[in-house]
């Protein structure tokens, strides 16, 4: 029986739009080389991004004080972007161009009102790679309330480590087969807490497809969600 509900947050309760792009393209303007494809260099950034965390996973399994916040990954991410590029600007203080759209996400239409559905059944929890101060203003915003906030930041590790799944069972006192995690990454909200013996959902908004995960449930809308939730309790 399902106890809780795992939910990461951005692109899952909260929509990211065209920000982290419209960021990039301010980015290549300040350096001057509009000639680049803004979302082509962003999607390099995210690639740079997700090996930079796969690797501060492994460091802080050796040495705890390794861990470097969301905000710190960034500026290593945008530093070696600036290399690959020859960009020539400072990425140590362009990074606030970066940095200046996080706490500003705005929530999916259904988001509200499908957790405080979901809240009627069981604990719903936000479990995502962010720091936490953005999504607390993010969730405010919102006027959403959960039953607990984990983020990579308080945790200390990033999706898809198994300990990032084990540790928010730990504090809520629940086993892995009494929590379904849900989130829009097959590989970081399927494939991680899957591994870690969770149920798993993948919310796919875009219709893009689960690739070769095999997530329990999949669905378009936290709504949706909301009433598959009623069949597991």
């Amino acid at each position: 029986m399902i106890k809780a509900i795992i939910l990461d947050a951005y692109r899952t309760v909260f929509s990211t739009g065209t920000g982290s792009v419209d960021m990039m393209t301010e980015i290549l303007r300040l350096n001057g080389r509009e000639d680049l494809d803004p979302a082509a260099v962003y999607s390099r950034f995210k690639k740079l991004h997700r090996e930079h965390t796969d690797e501060m996973n492994t460091a802080v399994s050796a040495d705890p004080c390794a861990f470097l916040s969301e905000a710190e990954v960034f500026e290593k991410d945008l530093a070696s972007v600036y290399s690959e590029y020859g960009l020539s600007r400072d990425p140590s203080a362009d990074i606030a161009v970066m940095l200046s759209i996080q706490g500003t996400r705005v929530a999916y239409p259904d988001s509200r009102a499908a957790i405080e559905d979901m809240r009627k059944l069981v604990m719903v929890v936000i479990g995502s790679t962010t720091d936490t101060a953005p999504l607390l203003k993010d969730l405010a915003r919102a006027g959403i309330e959960t039953d607990g906030i984990f983020t990579s930041e308080s945790l200390r590790l990033y999706k898809p480590a198994r300990g990032f799944y084990e540790a928010i069972l730990d504090a809520l006192g629940i086993s892995p087969s009494e929590a379904l995690f849900a989130g829009d990454s097959p590989r970081d909200d399927v494939d991680g807490p899957a591994a870690a013996g969770l149920t798993t959902c993948l919310v796919d908004r875009k219709a893009q497809g689960a690739g070769s995960s095999r997530p329990d449930f999949a669905v378009s809308s936290l709504a949706e969600l909301a009433g598959i939730l009623r069949t597991l309790v």
